[in-house]
């Protein structure tokens, strides 16, 4: 207990009068940590860039066509698949609506179940929003509709043959490759009920055997081989799909943790051995090396505890400022590198207080700058 007590204080004395340099180290090893795990923050928000562009694109989308076959239920029901974010039913309606602001032209009109019309709403996000209530009153518009005809949301619309419908909101389509009809389109929502023409699936990550599982959605397939339901991918531009388990797996900064351990221990040794004149003279005064291993490591500890206080604030960025990936799986990847460099300056510090040999004090006193 002396031995610990007397370490102790011997370490706090070199850390308050700067002999141990403990701001200098902590500031260094922080830089460490922060190049290494900024490096590793970067990368991972570039993956998530490409998984963002792939989904809004519409390319994770799948449209299974079967006119008058799918079954509406059986389409919404494939949102209960892990991974699959919405999915509802699809169909042309039997008459198409006319307003009374572009009265030449004939809007083309789509019926949607509520998983459907989830998915058209958020056709252009990496992300998948619920609807109010409010939202299923009315009709969408899609933007090229809705700028061709001046509509707005929560506009009331008067109708060619007569009577009023409510824009309830307008969707986004963008002429990135989508194929189908809903570029320009009314789409009326309609209970899940009935058979439709298409069923639409948006998932991420895509389930394995997408195409398959999609099939289910048809209610009856048939027997003539000229017309069996296809499973289409909405859009194509950016590939049939994107490996985000390889992308991650084969990051260029899986090198950033064992790199800041590296960078640590490099540190902890460096700290150590630039004092080892004076460290070989606590030998030969009679001072046991356990005890010196034990001042030095807490004296280490300090300027590591402080670095690692200093990267807090990016920690705190990757928790609370970031889409896609779980929070606590990427504070989990940004703190690796934080604590390799930690435990690598320690074992550092270690490695140095055992190199150093009482016997070597006159080479030591000779070598000093």
């Amino acid at each position: 207990m002396m031995r610990l007590r007397g370490a102790f204080d011997e370490a706090a004395r070199n850390i308050a009068s700067g002999t141990t340099h403990a701001a200098l180290y902590a500031l260094l090893l922080a830089v460490v940590m922060v190049g290494c795990a900024g490096a590793e923050l970067l990368q991972l928000r570039g993956i998530q860039r490409q998984i963002d562009e792939f989904v809004s694109a519409g390319a994770s989308t799948y449209v299974v066509d079967a006119a008058g076959r799918i079954d509406a239920r059986s389409c919404e029901s494939l949102a209960g698949l892990d991974g699959v974010q919405a999915a509802g039913a699809l169909r042309t309606a039997d008459a198409r609506l006319t307003l009374a602001r572009i009265p030449s032209t004939a809007l083309p009109t789509l019926e949607a179940t509520p998983g459907a019309l989830r998915a058209l709403v958020s056709g252009d996000s990496a992300t998948t929003r619920s609807l109010a209530a409010d939202e299923f009153d009315g009709v969408w518009l899609s933007r090229q509709a809705a700028d061709t005809s001046g509509a707005a949301t929560g506009s009331l619309e008067a109708l060619l043959d007569g009577g009023n419908v409510r824009i309830a909101g307008v969707y986004e389509s963008p002429d990135d490759g989508r194929s189908g009809t809903t570029a320009y389109a009314l789409v009326e929502p309609v209970p899940v009920e009935g058979t439709f023409d298409q069923c639409i699936v948006k998932a991420w990550p895509v389930p394995q055997s997408m195409e398959s599982l999609a099939l289910v959605s048809v209610g009856d397939v048939g027997t003539d081989p000229n017309d069996q339901p296809r499973v289409r991918q909405f859009n194509t531009k950016l590939g049939a799909e994107l490996d985000a388990t390889a992308l991650f797996e084969h990051r260029a900064t899986t090198v950033m943790t064992p790199l800041a351990a590296v960078g640590g221990l490099a540190l902890g040794f460096v700290a150590i051995r630039l004092r080892r004149l004076e460290l070989a003279s606590a030998l030969h005064c009679g001072v046991p090396k356990t005890a010196l291993m034990l001042q030095s490591l807490m004296e280490t500890c300090s300027w590591t505890v402080a670095a690692l206080a200093l990267c807090l604030p990016l920690l705190a960025f990757a928790w609370w400022d970031w889409p896609g990936f779980d929070a606590g799986q990427i504070v989990d990847l940004a703190a690796r590198p934080l604590l390799a460099a930690a435990c690598g300056a320690l074992v550092g510090t270690a490695v140095a207080i055992l190199a150093v040999r009482e016997r070597n004090l006159f080479r030591y006193f000779k070598d000093r700058s």
